[in-house]
């Protein structure tokens, strides 16, 4: 019998600081369901124990089946609300009378637009998502939103447990020397570039800032497959101060954030997709960067102060985005960088979310 099972969906090299946290605390091993990385690198987890599913040899879902009943533990922790891995988490838990947690990023019930079938299936998700929620023995809620979230569903305050996603301290990584531009003020995006980030809201915006501040650039840092409509969108738009650098290697991105003064993430809400938390919002405060993000941003809730530190706008606005771009040109952009990073160092605090986790594994054991 294995005390605890950690399901995760694959492997993420910027959760070793937290798994290997808890794996010195609990007798606990992590499932990754994928045998891929879900984060650009070649990196492992090293010691913290583990074990990668392959698909080649049975079904996943068998696969976490067969590992649960053989092994029986007493604790199963997962994440996403409604997806396979934590269905049958929570069959396995119910059958058995095991506990189980569940970690959540989700905030917001969903959309119904489009067809009569996608409708039907979104409720349905939603659906298996709210019963997991309110039968799972504690939440892990990510931040204020995916808190007031589980509350909206009726989960018990005091079944749940609230803790802030945390990101690698990108400032203390060793950089090559680059150059900042010195003769404009640099905004900076990076992120994938596909619909919902809002890159489109981004250029809209910031072809208008263009016309009136003559000492402005943008740098796009990423890749995807709205990419290239953003390209021919910037073209149309006559663009003159931008740059498309592509995909970035993860050991330079810290010289990427040095060349920037403000870090923007536009993400809004479409085809029922946003931004769960923003773990660039974090990498880019921990640089020093005020901030300018929108309320389709689950970190914006717990991250970002308003004229503190940054600016929140509401997600698709074109006209706030722009407002918000040219409002901050005339702050003290050191002052609220300092401020970033004092908020940084606040709640991305990789003890701390241990210590929320292991709270709430105390907790299951003693009900």
């Amino acid at each position: 019998m294995s005390g605890i099972i950690f399901l995760q969906p694959g492997y993420a090299h910027y959760r070793d600081k937290l798994f290997s946290l808890l794996a010195k605390r609990h007798d606990l091993t992590y499932i990754y369901i994928s045998s891929r990385n879900v984060y650009p690198g070649d990196v492992d987890p090293g010691k913290i124990p583990h074990i990668f599913l392959d698909e080649r040899k049975l079904p996943i879902p068998i696969e976490i089946i067969i590992l649960l009943i053989k092994r029986r533990p007493k604790i199963v922790i997962t994440s996403i609300s409604s997806s396979l891995q934590t269905i049958i988490a929570y069959v396995y838990a119910v059958l058995f009378r095991k506990k189980l947690i569940l970690w959540i990023e989700e905030w917001r019930k969903p959309d119904l637009n489009g067809s009569s079938i996608k409708n039907a299936l979104r409720l349905l998700r939603f659906s298996i998502g709210k019963r997991i929620i309110l039968g799972s023995d504690v939440i892990i809620a990510s931040g204020i939103a995916s808190h007031k979230h589980a509350l909206s569903l009726g989960k018990n305050d005091q079944n749940i447990f609230v803790t802030t996603q945390c990101s690698d301290d990108i400032a203390h990584r060793d950089t090559k020397i680059n150059e900042h531009r010195k003769d404009k003020i640099t905004f900076l995006y990076m992120s994938r570039i596909i619909d919902w980030k809002g890159l489109d809201v981004l250029l809209k915006a910031y072809a208008e800032l263009e016309k009136y501040k003559d000492n402005v650039y943008l740098l796009i840092a990423g890749d995807g497959p709205f990419r290239s409509y953003c390209e021919k969108l910037a073209s149309t738009l006559k663009i003159n101060s931008i740059e498309f650098i592509g995909n970035v290697d993860p050991t330079e991105v810290g010289d990427i954030y040095r060349k920037a003064d403000i870090f923007v993430l536009p993400s809004c809400f479409r085809s029922n997709s946003y931004e769960h938390w923003g773990l660039v919002i974090n990498e880019a405060m921990s640089m020093k960067l005020p901030i300018i993000t929108t309320t389709a941003v689950g970190s914006s809730y717990d991250m970002v102060e308003n004229n503190k530190n940054g600016i929140v706008v509401k997600a698709g606005s074109e006209s706030e985005l722009y407002t918000a771009m040219n409002t901050i040109l005339e702050s003290d952009l050191k002052k609220m960088g300092d401020y970033s990073r004092a908020i940084f160092e606040k709640n991305n605090n990789y003890n701390e979310m241990e210590s929320v986790f292991t709270e709430a594994i105390k907790y299951v054991d003693n009900i």
